[in-house]
């Protein structure tokens, strides 16, 4: 089924404008026709209504989590949202960390929203990175590579042997390291700015 929109904006009203930048760049940028409230409801329409239909109609979700994030709605957004990808797996729930979310994840994060690779814009975090990551998450495709590789550049053999130790090194450890850390450790290798 034809999707209409690329990606439903879930988030607090409190992180409304800082999601609105965030939409525009997605539609100016990258052509994503995201479903945000302020942009899709019409004034006297059933909000509820319109929601779940937008849900429906998105293939991802992204829910924006901050200090502000409510639990009543929002959490019955977010199950919504997991009750659609459990029925269609190639449906995506995409976490986005706000810049003001806490250090302490799980204080807005729920066990199920955990389990999925999260674009991360707290501060101190790299906010370009995190933009690849929704980005990607979107597209349904893996980040790759951070910084992108130069196609125009070609590595030489010793940084070739040096990502192959590395990425060897890596594997050795991956089954006792959470999953962003190992991301994290694959983008710094690739990007050879790994000690």
């Amino acid at each position: 089924m034809p999707h209409s929109y690329d990606a439903f904006l879930s988030h607090s009203h409190a992180d409304a404008v800082w999601v609105e930048d965030l939409a525009r760049r997605l539609t100016t940028d990258h052509h994503y026709n995201v479903w945000l409230d302020r942009w899709v409801l019409i004034p006297g329409q059933s909000w509820q209504q319109a929601m779940a239909k937008g849900l429906a109609e998105a293939s991802t979700c992204v829910a924006f989590l901050s200090r502000t994030t409510p639990r009543g709605w929002f959490r019955q957004e977010i199950e919504k949202a997991l009750s659609i990808q459990a029925n269609q797996p190639e449906y995506r729930v995409i976490p986005a960390l706000l810049p003001s979310a806490p250090t302490d994840i799980t204080e807005v994060m729920s066990p199920f929203l955990d389990l999925r690779t999260w674009a991360d814009f707290r501060e101190g975090k790299d906010p370009e990175y995190a933009f690849r990551v929704l980005t990607q998450g979107i597209k349904g495709e893996p980040v790759g590579p951070w910084p992108p590789i130069n196609p125009n550049e070609s590595p030489s053999g010793d940084d070739l042997e040096y990502i192959e130790r590395k990425l060897k090194d890596l594997a050795k450890l991956k089954p006792y390291l959470h999953e962003e850390v190992v991301i994290e450790y694959e983008r710094r290798i690739l990007s050879r700015r790994f000690p």
